[in-house]
């Protein structure tokens, strides 16, 4: 499971990253496609949350920065 600390995410700001594709909705199908541009600081530190709040589940949403 990868697991990126909140500076990983931080120094992503206005760049494009990459999740796994989950069964979920047509917007995660959607950032597994395309990816996603991290808009902001709250936004990084949104992104690291959710990343531990899956994970706690078992849900290794895997960002990267490659698709």
């Amino acid at each position: 499971m990868t697991k990126h600390t909140k500076k990983w995410f931080l120094n992503r700001v206005g760049k494009r990253i990459y999740r796994d594709w989950h069964q979920c909705c047509k917007h995660c199908d959607d950032i597994a496609e395309n990816g996603l541009v991290v808009g902001n600081k709250n936004h990084a530190e949104h992104l690291f949350l959710m990343q531990n709040e899956f994970g706690c589940e078992g849900i290794d949403l895997n960002y990267r920065d490659k698709k």
